[in-house]
């Protein structure tokens, strides 16, 4: 699995470096990277929105099921299933939407987590001896840890760099120290650094503020978006995975910003503000009130296609039993004649 989250880390270190060489700011560049990650999304985010929406459309329907079946859950679940799918909705459509930005977290994590291999993409080889240089230095080389020795590198970077063997110890190339000084310029959002821990500062520090905010902002996204739906903001009222994700989402991004770098955090906060965003404009269009009003508008609109048809067809019935109906005028037109004939003899 790490070599799975490494690969995509590595891929969407592309798009990190790619923003922060348009503005040359962290917190910019991870703002612009969640901007185009959740656009990739906006497509599935309005699959499930209509799935919730049509679930709650169908909410009468459901319990009139319920009440017919009563304690037969097995009977329950077979109707219930039946109507979802003459409906076409799937009640567990939301289940992958939810998990889906947790997956991409883990993408984010491995690129920032590995600033030099999945952001710069600095050869491996380069990358070790620079890590094992630095440890060897006095002072310095302490504060180079091991899981996060990258993160480490980078906010050292400055003085590493200075040191005089730092060129022949690590191999980098030119190009490699260019990338290198303009990534680590920019790692300071309003003081603090963005690739320190908020664990290693305590709980008392400011880096406090991003796993509260991870909470708050990711519960209020999810509590509004149930709220807009009309779904009870109590667990009993929930279905399906719905039932401890509402509140195990927000706990788990609270405690993922807690113990990994700040920049992580505000990957996750900037993730679900514009989320909500978007969970807003997309309400407008797939309430349960607009897909009602739309499914009632495709109903009659086939009821007049259908009366339509059925006049047509009824029509040229009419039509063809008025033309058989008519009397034979050449007929008519020479009895009539004889008879005219008979008269004047």
């Amino acid at each position: 699995m790490n070599a799975l989250f490494e690969s995509l880390g590595y891929i969407f270190g592309y798009l990190l470096w790619f923003a922060y060489s348009l503005v040359k700011n962290f917190a910019v560049a991870i703002l612009i990277f969640t901007v185009i990650l959740r656009a990739l999304q906006f497509p599935l985010q309005i699959k499930s929105q209509k799935s919730m929406a049509g679930s709650m459309r169908l909410q009468k329907k459901q319990q009139e099921i319920q009440e017919k079946y009563g304690k037969d859950r097995e009977k329950v679940n077979e109707e219930l299933s039946k109507l979802y799918e003459k409906e076409n909705i799937s009640p567990t459509s939301g289940c992958m939407t939810s998990f889906i930005p947790m997956f991409l977290l883990f993408g984010v994590y491995y690129a920032i987590r590995n600033p030099l291999t999945n952001t710069l993409h600095i050869a491996k080889d380069s990358v070790t001896a620079a890590l094992n240089f630095s440890k060897g230095l006095p002072v310095v080389g302490s504060n180079i840890e091991g899981y996060y020795g990258q993160i480490s590198f980078m906010s050292l970077y400055p003085d590493v760099k200075n040191h005089a063997d730092f060129i022949a110890n690590t191999g980098f190339s030119d190009a490699d120290i260019a990338k290198l000084d303009q990534f680590a310029e920019g790692f300071k959002m309003f003081g603090i650094n963005l690739l320190d821990m908020p664990n290693s500062h305590g709980v008392w520090s400011v880096f406090i503020l991003f796993p509260v905010l991870c909470f708050l902002t990711s519960f209020g996204a999810t509590f509004i978006s149930m709220k807009l739906n009309g779904q009870s903001l109590s667990l009993k009222g929930q279905q399906g995975c719905m039932n401890y994700m509402f509140l195990l989402m927000p706990l788990m991004s609270a405690w993922i910003a807690y113990s990994v770098p700040a920049a992580i955090g505000l990957y996750w906060i900037y993730s679900s503000v514009i989320g909500f965003i978007t969970t807003v404009i997309i309400h407008k269009f797939y309430n349960a009130q607009a897909l009602t009003a739309q499914d009632e508008a495709r109903r009659i609109a086939y009821l007049e296609e259908l009366e339509v048809n059925v006049r047509k067809i009824s029509g040229k019935k009419v039509t063809k039993t008025v033309a058989e109906s008519k009397p034979n005028v050449n007929y008519v037109n020479k009895n009539s004649n004889k008879n005219k004939s008979k008269k004047k003899k």
